[in-house]
């Protein structure tokens, strides 16, 4: 039994039609399937968590939609071990599927999880809150008045391919209510987005004092900035539309990597960033990478905060690293 979750909201409200484009598919499979719609009442992660607590020996959960929309289920799964998971990729970055090396053929994704198999089994990041502040409204992404002192510390939020504080966060905050995203996602361009608001951002968005504690195997070590702009955490290659932050990074290695810049003029910085695409600003000044597993990341006020480019709030403490369990993919 496959049990296929569909965002109805997913690439500006096509979420559907996209579904009916795909169910013949797996009505010729002949395979048995359970179909879900999300909704603000039940959420993704409402549905997969309701779904992987059930009985079955082996879970065969399909999501339609994108990078979010992955994120939200994962975060959901109640017993990784006996869950497969399989994503259709319709959203407008993708990077996940950019990350996995996934077939742009949309039939071949869909052989693959036919066959109902672990075809790969991968990391997952978590990120681990101190304090939260400033939280958006799940429906209009505006941020919730009187959540505006530090609270709710200790809590858990899975990720797939990255998890940020900063810029990169902010670039996802502001793209999420750009009155642009739509029109853009209808023309299948919906990455110019965020290149777009990552260009006004560059002059905008706050530089704060920054100070980041790595742990591996060796020790400890840190790094530090007056001026820090973002930290990123990467599991997977790709965040954001195609950026590669951390170019090396693995989903196999048990381990994060980071890549921070600070401490940098903005227009300088501004030259750098279009390297970002193929993975070419690490030898800059002001760039500083490095892997570990797991790190800590202090800022001398709140900064966005995102998931796999999801923005829920802002922080000024989080701690990020691998998870326990491993993901199994049908992909």
């Amino acid at each position: 039994m496959f049990h296929i979750i569909v965002n109805p909201g997913s690439c500006s409200g096509r979420g559907l039609d996209n579904w009916h484009k795909i169910e013949p598919r797996f009505k010729e499979s002949g395979e048995a399937y359970k179909v879900y719609c999300s909704s603000i009442d039940k959420t993704i992660r409402d549905l997969a968590a309701e779904i992987t607590s059930g009985t079955e020996d082996v879970i065969k959960l399909v999501v339609l939609g994108g990078d979010g929309s992955v994120n939200e289920a994962v975060n959901g799964i109640r017993d990784f071990k006996k869950t497969r998971l399989g994503f259709i990729p319709v959203g407008s970055g993708n990077d996940l599927s950019l990350s996995l090396g996934l077939p742009g053929e949309q039939d071949r994704i869909i052989d693959r999880i036919l066959r109902g198999e672990v075809l790969r089994s991968v990391d997952i990041g978590e990120l681990i809150t101190h304090n939260r502040s400033c939280e958006l409204d799940p429906v209009s992404h505006a941020p919730i008045p009187g959540l505006q002192e530090p609270h709710k510390s200790g809590e858990r939020w899975l990720f797939n391919i990255s998890s940020g504080i900063g810029f990169d966060a902010e670039i996802c905050q502001q793209a999420v209510i750009s009155p642009f995203k739509k029109f853009l996602n209808r023309l299948s361009l919906g990455k110019l987005i965020y290149i777009s608001v990552a260009i006004r951002l560059i002059m905008t968005s706050p530089m704060v004092p920054m100070r980041i504690t790595l742990r591996g195997d060796d020790g400890s070590s840190r790094i530090r900035s007056r001026r820090g702009l973002l930290a990123v955490c990467m599991n997977q290659t790709y965040e954001g539309g195609g950026f590669m932050f951390c170019p090396g990074s693995s989903d196999q290695d048990r381990q994060v990597d980071l890549c921070m810049a600070g401490d940098i003029n903005r227009l300088k910085f501004f030259q750098i960033f279009p390297r970002v695409y193929k993975g070419g600003h690490t030898g800059f000044k002001g760039i500083r990478t490095g892997r570990c597993r797991s790190m800590t990341i202090e800022t001398g006020q709140p900064l966005w905060v995102h998931t796999d480019g999801e923005v829920n709030f802002k922080s000024s403490r989080i701690t990020l690293g691998v998870y326990p369990e491993k993901l199994q993919l049908m992909l």
